[in-house]
């Protein structure tokens, strides 16, 4: 039940923010964020206490026009499922929109697709004898996200939202974001997804177009 009041609450958020941004800031056309950049990023992920994997990833976001941009990204992760190992890949792409809320704070809202390939190595053991044997599975998911992106200084930005995702099984998660402006083109910061059966903390180094 809790999710699904949290669904319908980020959806409805989702519809309505544009509306309130119309209403709230016809005098601000641009908050200046960047939505054109590369970034490398390492994530450990746990999800439902299975995964709990180490994670490499190079994404990336271009900009369509003033609102519309596109998102993507390979990610690339090994480690534990239960007592194996899993390892595997994932390739996401999706579109993104984002609209000014107000001076210095934007609605910024995403769906993506997502492709995932895995294979987990253990060991079966009967009578005494061991052996090692492996299966593997791929599944084709989404992604939903709407929050909001913030300058809180003159040098950092803080993101956070609501994130829908249903890969192999539905979850829903809080996320949040902290970037550091290092240079005018280089950014690093730190991110999270918490409350929900998948978590995830990670760094990223971001280079801005």
């Amino acid at each position: 039940m809790l999710k699904k009041t949290l669904l319908v609450s980020g959806i409805a958020l989702a519809i309505t923010a544009p509306a309130m941004a119309e209403q709230r800031t016809s005098a601000v056309r641009d908050n200046g964020f960047s939505y054109n950049y590369g970034q490398l990023a390492y994530d450990q992920w746990e999800f439902d206490d299975e995964w709990d994997v180490d994670v490499l990833t190079a994404e990336g976001a271009f900009e369509l026009d003033e609102h519309l941009f596109l998102r993507g990204g390979l990610s690339f992760y090994d480690g534990d499922f239960g007592p194996g190992d899993l390892d595997g890949k994932q390739i996401y792409a999706g579109v993104g929109f984002h609209t000014p809320l107000q001076d210095k704070l934007d609605f910024v809202g995403s769906a993506d697709i997502i492709y995932d390939d895995q294979e987990y190595d253990y060991r079966v053991c009967s009578f005494g004898v061991c052996a090692e044997d492996s299966a593997s599975d791929d599944e084709i998911g989404f992604e939903l996200r709407g929050g909001v992106r913030a300058a809180v200084a003159d040098k950092v930005e803080l993101e956070g939202g609501l994130s829908y995702y249903d890969l192999y099984d539905d979850d829903i998660t809080l996320y949040a974001q902290g970037l550091f402006k290092a240079t005018a083109a280089v950014d690093v910061g730190a991110r999270l997804l918490f409350g929900g059966d998948r978590e995830s903390i990670g760094v990223f180094g971001r280079y801005n177009f």
